[in-house]
């Protein structure tokens, strides 16, 4: 129970996350029918309808990608904020309360707006569940994008940045009625669900374009690039494509470091049109983050130029003072602790781009879970020539997490010029354990390879401080 709620007040929270999570939750399940009857946008409208129709009281700025999309849609978020409006952003998943997932002008809902939320949704809930069968029924992530909707439009937001859950073309954000599109990246992940190319994965992606809204890009596959300027053109959408239209690069010597090696700012240039190049900071780590980072920028020109006022100032703040869980976040100096959520080929390329840059010649360890749509093996032949020992384990509370065994026989078979020692552990706990025995004060640590195992980690890690804490007070007293 959290400081301040009262026994009455922690159990109606309680009450009303049992609610939402008793519903089909694709996220935590092996079986995603995105083709199916289970993935369609009229019962998400019906939901709508029924509630008053919040999806067009909110300006909407809605974002979409295989990666990058949380990062931009936060710079964009943070800088919004900073220039003065109010400010909603719904995102997915989240790593360790429901709540992270709607964030208000700078903080987290409250459990008594969950609460509110679910008790507003609940006869509308009913009466859908009366009028259809058990497989047509309203999942747990259609849900929370309705709550996002209602809560934006009873607190009046002036923006309300969306990001998309799973593809685009049927995501249940795709209701929405947008003041601006943006696709950030576009690269293999839920091959399964959105297709076997680029190609494919990019109509899907796509499938947020609507007609006359401005779209910006950060796609750089050739043939998924095609696919979207056909699209916007299909749509009479002007397209805004980063390395054409504008772009945004590192500075030389981009990254400043703490004397303990903790990575805080990075540097680069943003150039819109013809216009000379500006100069910006950010403090999330990786230089994939500069082109996210630049498509939250082109999202805030054009933006200005529709007439809202968004200072330099405001753009330059909320950029520099953006925080983002699980994205190459350092909780420990000593050794070097990172959490990462990479989860496929692409980010976990990043993820290394950033090691082999700013922790050369250091010894590194590694503790990995991955979920069972992904290319593990993809993923694990980036990971693995990096580091010196690692750890194959399994997140505990969602049966989509990947069988140890099965992650060591795939590393097993990957040709690498060196392979890392390899341990299995099936209680992540256990694999945290010893990785952080196993790791010297000058060794980098990391633990990746989804969400799940980011919040898995970052809820042992404040328990094991907190023991540290209440051990040297019960020594000092």
């Amino acid at each position: 129970m959290d400081a301040g709620q009262s026994l009455t007040e922690s159990t109606r929270y309680q009450e009303a996350l049992d609610y939402l999570f008793q519903r089909i939750n694709y996220e935590r399940t092996t079986d995603i029918p995105y083709r199916s009857r289970s993935f369609k946008l009229d019962r998400m409208q019906a939901l709508m309808d029924a509630l008053g129709n919040p999806e067009r009281k909110v300006k909407v700025i809605h974002v979409a990608g295989t990666k990058g999309k949380g990062s931009t849609s936060a710079f964009l978020a943070n800088v919004l904020w900073k220039a003065g409006y109010q400010v909603g952003k719904f995102t997915s998943p989240h790593l360790e309360r429901l709540e992270e997932r709607f964030w208000l002008s700078g903080e987290s809902c409250s459990a008594d707006d969950i609460v509110w939320l679910v008790n507003r949704l609940v006869p509308i809930i009913k009466q859908m569940d009366e009028a259809s069968g058990p497989e047509d029924r309203l999942t747990f992530f259609e849900l929370t994008t309705a709550m996002g909707f209602l809560l934006f439009a009873e607190r009046n937001v002036d923006f309300a940045v969306l990001e998309v859950g799973l593809g685009g073309r049927l995501d249940s954000t795709n209701v929405c009625h947008p003041l601006l599109c943006v696709i950030t990246s576009i690269s293999r992940d839920h091959m399964a669900l959105l297709g076997d190319t680029l190609a494919q994965i990019a109509g899907e992606k796509a499938g947020i374009i609507k007609p006359g809204v401005p779209v910006v890009s950060g796609v750089e596959a050739i043939e998924a690039r095609q696919v979207i300027a056909d699209v916007a053109r299909s749509h009479q959408a002007r397209l805004w494509q980063l390395g054409e239209d504008f772009s945004s690069r590192p500075t030389d010597r981009a990254w400043k470091e703490s004397s303990a090696g903790a990575l805080f700012q990075q540097t680069f240039h943003f150039c819109w049109k013809e216009n000379e190049p500006r100069a910006y900071a950010i403090g999330i780590k990786g230089q994939h983050q500069v082109a996210n980072a630049g498509l939250a920028i082109a999202c805030i020109e054009l933006l200005r130029q529709m007439g809202f006022d968004i200072s330099e100032d405001a753009l330059r703040e909320g950029l520099a003072t953006t925080a983002l869980p699980a994205r190459i976040e350092c909780v420990c100096d000593r050794p070097t602790i990172i959490v990462d959520a990479a989860h496929n080929d692409a980010s976990a390329a990043a993820l290394v781009s950033v090691l082999e840059e700013h922790f050369p010649g250091r010894r590194r360890q590694l503790v990995f879970a991955s979920s069972g749509d992904k290319d593990h093996a993809a993923v694990l032949q980036h990971l693995l020539g990096v580091f010196d020992e690692v750890w194959l384990t399994k997140y505990s509370f969602s049966p989509r997490a990947t069988d140890p065994a099965y992650l060591l026989s795939l590393a097993e078979k990957l040709e690498l010029e060196k392979l890392p020692k390899l341990h299995t552990a099936d209680d992540a706990k256990v694999a945290f354990h010893e990785a952080i025995e196993s790791s010297g004060s000058n060794d980098v640590l990391v633990v990746t390879g989804s969400f799940f195992i980011a919040a898995e980690f970052k809820r042992f890690w404040r328990e094991q401080q907190a023991g540290q804490a209440s051990s040297i007070s019960s020594a000092a007293r």
